[in-house]
């Protein structure tokens, strides 16, 4: 591998969290479910050798907390500080940052190390690598390689945006393109997480997958 990026992982305000999921989950159970994404993809981001120690990026001070409990690195942005981009850049500015940067969305419970290696290799041949979600819309993962340029365009219909960047390639993966927005995304995910996952494990504690069932 010829660079090993930052990985970095912006995560909202706890209370900001999920809010598509209010038709089946109440607020505490999405800040619980918010919580157990986040914490597997921090354990898919650790499983990678090569990487340095995931950097948390949050408003949220229990977010702060577990990242911290988990190992991360945390950046404490000030509650609104500015929009995810802003919050990035900051970040970027803040790790000097010289191998590349490695973006990486907080929702996605089917993360593998895996699944990141795969991206670090495509970041290997291309100077940008963009991950869409499922809907082929928005960035689940962005790979940047070089900081000194590092533009990244989040928000509705990011994925053409960043691909618009000068040899940025599209990788797409089954696993990091299933985010969780909305309650059909949940239920996909449900039927496909790993039982052992944290994720996993916090849906069965919710009764999730039953429950699911009856929301339409």
């Amino acid at each position: 591998m010829l660079a090993v990026p930052a990985p970095l992982v912006p995560v909202k305000a706890l209370d900001e969290a999920k809010g598509r999921l209010a038709p089946a989950l109440n607020p505490i159970e999405r800040r619980l479910l918010a919580i157990a994404m986040l914490e597997d993809v921090v354990a898919a981001l650790q499983g990678v050798p090569e990487l340095e120690r995931p950097v948390v990026i949050s408003p949220d001070r229990e977010i702060w907390r577990r990242a911290d409990a988990m190992g991360c690195r945390v950046i404490e942005e000030e509650p609104g500080a500015g929009d995810l981009n802003r919050s990035l850049l900051h970040a970027a500015e803040r790790l000097d940052a010289r191998t590349g940067l490695l973006v990486v969305a907080a929702d996605l419970p089917l993360a593998s190390p895996e699944a990141i290696g795969r991206v670090l290799a495509a970041a290997d041949g291309a100077p940008v690598v963009v991950v869409p979600s499922r809907d082929g819309a928005g960035t689940n993962v962005l790979a940047w390689r070089d900081p000194a340029s590092f533009a990244p365009s989040f928000g509705p219909a990011s994925a053409s945006r960043h691909l618009a960047q000068p040899g940025a390639v599209r990788h797409e993966d089954p696993e990091l393109a299933a985010d969780v927005d909305t309650v059909a995304d949940l239920r996909s995910v449900a039927a496909r997480v790993d039982p052992g996952s944290v994720t996993g494990r916090r849906l069965r504690d919710l009764r999730l997958p039953d429950r699911l069932q009856e929301v339409r």
